[in-house]
């Protein structure tokens, strides 16, 4: 069974239990409804025949609404899970977003407007590679899977991405628990702003302030205790002694004790969501070294990050619960809130310094298992093979990874012996999809994902491409202009002997046709001077391609050709050898 199929059944079963366990939450709302009713009557016939069962009946109508509480409580979290795992199957089965950005999504990832080429080649664009892979359910984790696709890595580092990958991909139900776990109450988890928490200094908050605050509440405490217990003049004024203390304590201190983890309150749900994604990433064991470390980063002493999580969202818990009524009637007694503000200061100041690695490991996993899926989705996706001898890129029945079934598969040679591609075509031939192909591609290879190709081999290089260039009002800056800025980082990158890989769509197509065969011809040759740059450079300029074909030692030239007929255009997006020898603008 392939793995669209396996999707499709897996849907079809989560939508088949979410609508299943939706009948019995509705069922189970009727049936405690009328328990409820039924209970009511049954404690007013008790109280009438035999009143000496009265709490007896009490008591058991209370359980029993309990226990049906639970099971409401449950069902409707089962329910819950099967709808958000069913959302899970959707994207690959209905061809649907799992999720959806947090808005501005190249600002929101530090993400440079003129970056060498992830706005060029369909990485970061709105419905581009990264919002079809990412299921991350934290910021971080979104960072991170930009980072792995932006930012390229050498062939050992490639490899070991790729074992990683590999590993993850065929354990479906991991992924499953960990998209929904994260999706269960929040978007996506603030984890910028939590950690943005994690590093604000300490208030200062002397020690004796501290135990003073307990002393004098231990005291009142003690006071209502004793008075309860027997009342007597003694325990009424040493009960008012402790209250008059406290209430004087509380006002020489209430300026000092505004402790930063109060803003913790705020991100609540941020923190249990964070909970459950740890508890599902430790209890799991992985063969990956990679994965062993990012699993051995939750230990901390002799408990796991989710068991110190959990300790921090129990105070948290009971925080919020100070708007009770009986903790606003009984809290300001013991200082409630300054006594649980001093706990969540004292473990900010233990556990906070462990928060960027708890989140870093999240973060990191999550980007891997956006690959993973990626890579289980598409089964007939290939890994590269990685070579440290370069530069090179050979790829057979190369394809964009981003089109659908029918999309056209080329081939592409780029080594020493020809490192330049010069392809020339008309109009909406397939030129600039072909360079985007080859740069979206190394971009899934950098991250350690498969490609879209039947075979691929690559040596480490740095992809610079030109490819969306344009003029900025704003800036004052012409096309041309643009595209030389672009060019001026190409050169730098080979200037310095880093293996660059040049992509530009329409070679100085910006300016006059002189200049442009000048310049054209003068970047080829000064490209063709150094053994670290390949280029694929397509033009529309004829006199360009004749240029190749008189030095067609070490460039080639290639084409892709249209066909006119009875006023209709078509395209079969095939990569022939040789220059174009006609165009459809006229």
């Amino acid at each position: 069974m392939g793995s669209t199929e396996i999707c499709a059944e897996r849907l079809q079963a989560r939508q088949a239990e979410y609508q299943r366990l939706k009948r019995i939450h509705r069922i189970l709302g009727n049936v405690r409804l009328a328990g409820v009713a039924v209970g009511l009557g049954a404690i007013w016939w008790v109280e009438s025949s035999v009143p000496a069962f009265t709490w007896l009946a009490v008591f058991a109508m209370a359980a029993a609404f309990l226990y049906t509480s639970h099971a409401f409580s449950s069902v409707e979290s089962s329910a819950q899970y099967a709808g958000l795992a069913a959302a899970f199957y959707a994207g690959p089965v209905l061809g649907q977003r799992r999720k959806d950005g947090p808005g501005q999504t190249v600002a929101a990832l530090s993400i440079q407007e003129d970056h060498p080429f992830a706005l060029d080649v369909d990485v970061l664009q709105p419905e581009g590679l990264f919002d079809r892979l990412n299921i991350a359910a934290t910021r971080e984790g979104m960072n991170e899977l930009v980072r792995l696709l932006t930012v390229p890595a050498e062939p050992r580092t490639i490899n070991e991405r790729q074992a990683v990958v590999k590993e993850l991909k065929p354990q479906l139900d991991l992924r499953e628990r960990f998209f929904v776990e994260g999706a269960r109450k929040v978007a996506f988890i603030r984890t910028d702003d939590m950690l943005r928490w994690a590093v604000q200094d300490a208030p200062g908050v002397p020690h004796w302030i501290r135990a003073s605050c307990a002393a004098v509440s231990f005291a009142v405490l003690s006071g209502l205790a004793a008075l309860a217990l027997g009342p007597s003049p003694l325990t009424l004024a040493c009960l008012a002694v402790a209250l008059l203390c406290e209430m004087s304590l509380w006002y020489a201190v209430k300026d000092r004790v505004k402790v930063p983890s109060l803003e913790a309150e705020r991100f609540h749900v941020d923190f249990s969501e964070l909970h459950g994604l740890l508890q599902i990433l430790e209890g799991h064991e992985f063969e990956s070294p990679y994965l062993r470390d990012i699993t051995r980063a939750l230990r901390t002493g002799g408990s796991t990050a989710s068991q110190a999580l959990q300790g921090f969202c129990r105070i948290i818990t009971l925080y919020e619960a100070r708007q009770n009524q009986f903790a606003a009637l009984l809290g300001p007694l013991v200082m409630y809130e300054t006594q649980l503000s001093f706990m969540m200061e004292r473990w900010r100041m233990q556990h906070a310094s462990h928060l960027p690695e708890w989140i870093g490991a999240i973060a990191k996993f999550e980007a891997y298992s956006s690959l993973a899926t990626f890579a289980f989705e598409n089964p007939h996706h290939v890994f590269p093979d990685l070579t440290e001898d370069g530069p090179v890129l050979r790829a057979a029945n190369l394809a964009h990874p981003l089109l659908d079934d029918k999309a056209v598969a080329n081939d592409l040679v780029l080594d020493s012996d020809r490192p330049i591609l010069v392809v020339s075509g008309a109009n909406m031939a397939g030129k600039s999809t072909l360079l985007r192909t080859i740069g979206i591609n190394l971009s899934l290879a950098y991250a350690g994902a498969p490609v879209r190709a039947t075979s691929m081999t690559m040596s480490g290089m740095t992809v610079i491409a030109s490819i969306r260039v344009t003029d900025s009002l704003q800036r004052g800056e012409s096309r041309f202009s643009a595209e030389l800025r672009r060019i001026r980082v190409m050169l730098e990158s080979i200037r310095q002997g880093t293996p660059t890989l040049v992509l530009i769509d329409e070679l100085f197509g910006g300016t006059n046709s002189y200049d442009r065969y000048a310049g054209a011809v003068a970047l080829a040759k000064y490209l063709l001077g150094f053994d670290s740059a390949l280029a694929v450079l397509s033009t529309h300029d004829r006199n360009v391609t004749h240029w190749v074909e008189e030095n067609a030692s070490r460039i080639s030239n290639a084409h892709f050709q249209d066909v006119f007929e009875d006023g209709t255009m078509t395209f079969d997006y095939r990569l022939r050898q040789g220059p174009a020898t006609r165009g459809n603008a006229v």
